[in-house]
């Protein structure tokens, strides 16, 4: 597995997650979304990182940092380091994401 980390405006976090779901062809939904808001609450009293898997034409794993720095949360995703495209694609979606306000409620249209 090969990781990148970075922050990512935890405003903007759903609409990231959706993204690379997309990328790797995995129906992120409000159960999936409903499991990181749970996740992310009960993580801040028990350890400082989410874990959460996303299997889809290939399996990403996604961790986040509970702890909330001026809007700003720390991310990993790592990826199987057979699917070298992927490395550049989650890098150009963490690059609009940190770039632009989106909105909370964000929903792909299909």
């Amino acid at each position: 597995m090969q990781q990148i980390e970075g922050w990512l405006k935890r405003g903007n976090l759903k609409g990231f997650l959706l993204m690379i779901s997309e990328l790797i062809e995995y129906g992120f939904d409000d159960s999936d979304w409903g499991a990181f808001q749970v996740g992310l609450e009960s993580a801040v009293q028990v350890e400082d990182w989410f874990y959460y898997p996303l299997d889809g034409r290939v399996s990403i794993c996604v961790e986040i940092s509970c702890l909330d720095e001026e809007g700003d949360i720390d991310v990993k995703v790592f990826f199987p380091a057979e699917e070298p495209c992927l490395r550049q694609q989650i890098r150009a979606v963490w690059m609009v994401f940190n770039r632009l306000d989106v909105s909370p409620d964000v929903q792909l249209i299909d």
